[in-house]
């Protein structure tokens, strides 16, 4: 591996997975403002570890003796800062999509909590207990 491919996926490692981290807790998140300002933040972080990778992985390329001539064709930092948030936004909306949908399909905690409430009745069937969430359905009976 080039110092360049070294420093780049070490830096943007580092920038994922905080970024991956931050998306994935908006997608747990209820309401709008607090959601969009977490996966905000994690495209610009997932943008500047871009950036920043690039650059500082360049740099240490350039640095070793002898280094080759493709080392410095550094076009890539200049790329990164003019559109390394299309990269970043795709990147953030996986981890929030994939959160919401474990949200709503693995992580259901009122079903739970009915369910709990339901056995802690003795399991009688009592029907006040359980929520079902549908004002238009009838209660059972």
């Amino acid at each position: 591996m080039t110092p360049l491919q070294e420093t780049f996926y070490s830096i943007l490692g580092v920038g994922a997975l905080v970024s991956a981290v931050l998306a994935f807790i908006a997608g747990r998140l209820s309401g709008h403002v607090v959601p969009l300002i977490l996966l905000g933040v994690s495209v610009l972080i997932f943008w500047m570890s871009l950036l920043f990778g690039a650059d500082l992985g360049y740099r240490a390329w350039q640095s070793i003796p002898n280094p080759p001539a493709e080392a410095f064709n550094d076009a890539s930092p200049a790329f990164f800062m003019i559109g390394g948030w299309i990269p970043g936004g795709a990147y953030v909306s996986y981890w929030y999509g994939l959160s919401w949908l474990v949200r709503l399909y693995v992580w259901k905690p009122r079903v739970l909590d009915a369910i709990l409430a339901d056995e802690s009745n003795g399991g009688d069937g009592d029907s006040a207990s359980v929520e079902t969430g549908n004002a238009y359905q009838p209660p059972k009976s």
